[in-house]
């Protein structure tokens, strides 16, 4: 599978802007079978009042657009949003496969400062599903940080990590270190889609089972990327890493 990322700056003018906005990231990606965007991409980070305004319905008219669009280029889609629910707003992710279909949502469960936790609900599961026969799991920025988050996906037979993020300045760790580490650790491969803008350090990029980069950026600004997945190269890994199975389960 091909995997491209978009690593995005600023935002849709407004919400009659977004599927204009995201087909043309989609555009820089012909060749992709699955796009990314980062978090929060439909309405932006760091301006409160910009992420209320155009948060969105799961099930309403603009990601039903997206889904349409999805369709008509034959590409899978992933990207960030502000999900506007009954209850409040939430740092969401959405999948759409190449038919249109949603195959699945995923709401940030550990929110990053009191910025975040002024702004969002936090999520209360994890998500899953199965494309072009691998098995993906979806978190957002900060919830990599806590390695039991992506162990917990690792353990329901995941193959790829989809993780959106606006990591900032001073957290180079994160692309350098962390994200390769994820996938070293559980044997998978981790697509890392971060924020281009000012503020964010941008560095999208996949990495492979053994910790080596795949594909990516050197810095910020927008920019895109491809990388290659495959189950075949995850299995050859795996024959002589089996750090799941080999877990001492009776210790910890």
């Amino acid at each position: 599978m091909n995997i491209g990322i978009a690593q995005i700056t600023g935002t849709p003018a407004g919400e009659s802007e977004v599927v204009d906005w995201v087909r043309a990231s989609m555009d820089t990606l012909p060749d992709a079978d699955m796009i990314m965007l980062p978090e929060l991409a439909l309405c932006g980070y760091d301006d409160p009042h910009r992420v209320r305004s155009l948060a969105l319905e799961k099930e309403g008219p603009v990601l039903g657009a997206l889904a349409q669009l999805a369709a008509e280029k034959k590409q899978a889609l992933v990207f960030g949003y502000a999900e506007r629910a009954p209850d409040g707003l939430y740092n969401a992710l959405q999948v759409i496969d190449g038919q249109g279909r949603v195959r699945a949502d995923y709401r940030k469960i550990h929110l990053w400062s009191g910025y975040e936790a002024a702004l969002f609900q936090p999520g209360g599961g994890f998500a899953c599903f199965a494309l072009g026969g691998l098995r993906f799991g979806l978190l957002i920025c900060y919830d990599l940080d806590f390695p039991e988050a992506v162990r917990a996906l690792a353990l329901k037979g995941m193959d790829c990590l989809l993780c959106i993020s606006a990591t900032t300045t001073g957290y180079d760790v994160v692309p350098r270190h962390v994200v390769p580490a994820r996938a070293y650790e559980n044997g998978c491969f981790v697509a890392f889609a971060n924020r281009g803008d000012s503020a964010c350090i941008g560095q999208s990029r996949i990495v492979g089972p053994d910790g080596d980069i795949v594909a990516a950026l050197p810095g910020n600004g927008a920019a895109v990327l491809q990388g290659e997945i495959s189950l075949a190269a995850l299995e050859r890994w795996r024959l002589g890493h089996a750090y799941l199975a080999e877990r001492r389960r009776d210790l910890y």
